[in-house]
């Protein structure tokens, strides 16, 4: 919207439309006539709502064409001054300066000034007194940017969907809604206030912001030195890249800044804040310097403002309507965190999918609990795996324990089943997994009912959460200790102790427990996480920073007066 209506406001020609009001001068806030633009002789003046009108009019019907693409001017712009019939909004020099104010300001929500008009505004400004066309033109410009700005804290500047097709995190509130509080902002005077309040009001986002502005010091002052690549650094070892290590991990606080250390041996202080480095950046914290490490420690201060930058708008898609009792599973960290009431009551590990087969970004309610669940093959692993193996031996089935269940419920023969034509899509009996310990799905299921077909279960391979990197899935999420998160989120204690869920597992029969309330689980992707003052960078797994930073980083193309087709 802010670019197609810069383009038309600059480069548009305004003809006098029909009107009852005089324009006001934006400095006085008096009313007077500018007679350089009117009718014939006979006709009265040219008003400012008359220029108001005639920009929108034009620009609500005007396509133009650009870079294969058709741009339009959002009716949001169009609503908002028709339902004040056009009158002029920006007439109180406070609201100007609040505006301004926090157009400046967006840097720190990892937002850009130049998308909300701020060089073009100023240049008006130094063009006081103005004319009726430049006097609309400021008007329009301050109201997009207003509706703009606003619109990006509330929703966030990047349509989700068109980067995440499994997104359904939409907020709650319209931006019917949102245009309804703006204008009571106006009405009310307070552009700042408003503003504030539209922002993500979960403490992470302001943990992250205070992250960006750290990083943001940090580039500042030069960034960090790069520690040259070499053999894998152990602790004892001697060796000449000890002080870039040494000054790289001081930057970034890992290592408290002492008293000059010239020695070069890796030891001591040195090994313990690798670790910690190590922990921010997912990497296995054995306080060896290898590879991995040595990667993480030269990623250019400059990557991470940018990270940081691509998750602040992450967290303005969702966090608005998060709501205070939650999980949120965050993919590349392979955690599941439970928050109750506002406070961060349990966290464990989890086992996401692979990056072929990627566990989707969505939000749904964890409605019910299965004791000794039965896993039935979905299609995917049905169609990949399952009857890939089955087709070159039919002992496939006895080793993962598996049975072959008709429309009615009947035991098939494997011997009876031409294994040849048949496909994930047409095949016509389910491949069903006796439960047990042995089973994919562990001993319970959490279910939270999704058009994916992903849940969250227990797992037989206990062994793999000690791997730093977790991507063994194909969509569905494995935790570490179901047990304990099926305490929690049975809610009660005394009817779902751990020895009465025991005793449900002990039975080996298969049975379903409804939670007495739901829990809304957020299935996210989030590549810079605050801890209080500590930022962490977990690997983009599923390399998805780079598509959100190339939205974000958009600007609508420049258009030349000759590209309006007017």
């Amino acid at each position: 919207m802010t670019g197609i209506l810069l383009f038309l406001l600059a480069f548009s020609p305004v003809q006098p439309l029909p009107g009852k009001h005089a324009p006001v001068d934006q400095e006085k806030g008096t009313r007077h006539r500018v007679t350089s633009v009117h009718h014939e002789k006979g006709s009265r003046s040219y008003t400012i709502v008359d220029a108001i009108q005639n920009y929108l009019n034009r620009a609500s019907s005007q396509q133009i064409q650009k870079g294969g693409g058709q741009l339009k001017l959002n009716s949001q712009l169009y609503r908002f001054y028709a339902s004040r019939h056009f009158h002029t909004v920006w007439t109180k020099p406070a609201m100007v300066s609040q505006l301004l104010a926090a157009i400046e300001a967006i840097q720190e929500d990892g937002l850009d000034p130049a998308d909300y008009h701020i060089r073009e505004i100023k240049e008006l400004v130094n063009r006081f007194p103005l004319s009726v066309e430049q006097q609309a033109q400021y008007d329009l410009l301050l109201s997009d940017a207003f509706l703009t700005l606003a619109s990006h804290l509330h929703f966030g500047k990047v349509d989700p969907e068109k980067l995440e097709p499994t997104w359904n995190l939409g907020d709650s509130e319209s931006h019917s809604a949102l245009e309804a509080k703006l204008q009571h902002a106006i009405a009310a005077e307070q552009i700042s206030a408003a503003l504030q309040e539209l922002r993500p009001k979960n403490s992470k986002y302001g943990e992250l912001k205070r992250g960006l502005a750290r990083y943001r010091e940090i580039a500042a002052s030069g960034g960090w030195p790069e520690v040259p690549q070499g053999p894998k650094l152990q602790e004892g070892d001697k060796d000449s890249r000890v002080k870039f290590l040494r000054k790289r991990l001081e930057v970034t606080g890992e290592l408290a800044v002492s008293t000059p250390d010239s020695s070069n041996v890796y030891k001591g202080e040195l090994v313990e804040a690798v670790r910690q480095f190590q922990k921010h950046n997912g990497i296995d914290a054995d306080g060896v310097v290898g590879n991995a490490t040595i990667k993480a420690l030269n990623v250019p201060v400059e990557r991470r403002i940018e990270q940081i930058g691509i998750n602040l708008e992450r967290y303005r898609w969702f966090l608005g309507d998060i709501g205070s009792t939650y999980m949120i599973v965050n993919i590349p960290d392979f955690t599941l965190q439970y928050v109750e009431n506002g406070r961060n009551r349990w966290k464990t590990r989890v086992i996401v999918g692979k990056p072929y087969r990627e566990t989707p970004i969505f939000k749904a309610d964890m409605q019910y609990i299965i004791f000794n669940p039965q896993w039935v093959i979905p299609p995917t692993i049905l169609d990949k795996d399952a009857l890939p193996e089955i087709r070159k031996s039919t002992s496939y089935l006895d080793k993962k324990k598996l049975r072959i269940i008709d429309n009615d419920g009947n035991t098939v023969d494997p011997s009876s089943v031409n294994w040849s034509q048949y496909s994930g899509r047409n095949f016509p009996y389910r491949l069903q997994q006796t439960a047990g310990d042995h089973g994919s799905l562990g001993r319970i299921k959490f279910m939270l009912p999704n058009k994916y077909i992903v849940y969250l279960h227990d797992t037989p391979s206990k062994e793999l959460f000690e791997k730093n990197v977790r991507t063994f899935s194909s969509g569905c999420i494995r935790v570490e200790h179901p047990f304990d998160l099926a305490q929690i989120v049975l809610r009660d204690s005394v009817k779902w102790s751990a020895s009465r869920i025991q005793a449900a597992i002990n039975t080996g029969k298969t049975s379903t427990v409804f939670l007495p309330k739901r829990i809304p689980v957020f299935i996210l992707y989030m590549t810079a996480v605050p801890e209080g003052d500590e930022m962490f960078f977990p690997e983009d797994v599923y390399g998805r920073d780079d598509a959100l930073l190339k939205a974000l980083n958009l600007h609508i193309p420049e258009l030349k007066p000759s590209d309006l087709a007017l």
